[in-house]
């Protein structure tokens, strides 16, 4: 009986502790039609090596970009949209997007039919990525960064204004540019 006890109130602890680890937000920003609510994200970051603190400033990233742009959280630091498309964050101290699983330092790579905007010049920071023509994607930054163009061989880009007038075209893939102006871009159409 006495073991029954402990062992209820070891539970009641356990329990009590994750919900204090948990950060507001956290199962709301990452609720979905799927039920995603039920997905501990700061627990997934605090495996991944990451301090309590670090944990909830990457989710109140994540909450940001969520409210800015939409999409669905999918991991601690991976936004997911309906036409396949992702945002990958940056790691607190970290300077380049990597997914949970791999390797400190491991940049994330802007695949073959992609095309990958960053937050940071030199291809740093937090990188959005998409490969459905006429698929909008949202740029939630207004400050300095860079882009990838992966896509097939001669494909451009288009940058769109925020009434989704032409901006500027990129350079046909298999192109980059390490320092890019975000402001005046609103969307980009990848192709």
């Amino acid at each position: 009986m006495r073991y029954q006890r402990l062992l209820a109130a070891a539970a009641a602890l356990v329990l009590a502790f994750t919900a204090l680890l948990t950060p507001a937000g956290v199962a709301g920003a990452s609720a979905g039609k799927t039920g995603a609510a039920s997905r501990n994200f700061t627990a997934e970051a605090r495996a991944a090596g990451l301090t309590l603190d670090e944990a909830e400033e990457l989710q109140g990233r994540v909450n940001a970009y969520l409210a800015k742009a939409g999409g669905r959280q999918v991991a601690a630091n991976r936004i997911e949209y309906g036409s396949g498309g992702a945002l990958l964050l940056a790691l607190p101290g970290e300077k380049a997007a990597r997914e949970l699983d791999q390797p400190i330092g491991t940049l994330a790579d802007c695949w073959y039919l992609y095309f990958c905007a960053y937050s940071a010049q030199n291809y740093y920071g937090d990188m959005r990525y998409e490969d459905k023509c006429s698929e909008l994607i949202k740029i939630p930054w207004s400050w300095a960064g860079s882009w990838k163009n992966a896509q097939t061989t001669g494909t451009r880009a288009r940058f769109l204004t925020a009434t989704q007038g032409l901006y500027h075209y990129s350079t046909p893939a298999s192109s980059r540019n390490p320092n890019f102006s975000w402001a005046p871009v609103y969307f980009i159409d990848p192709c």
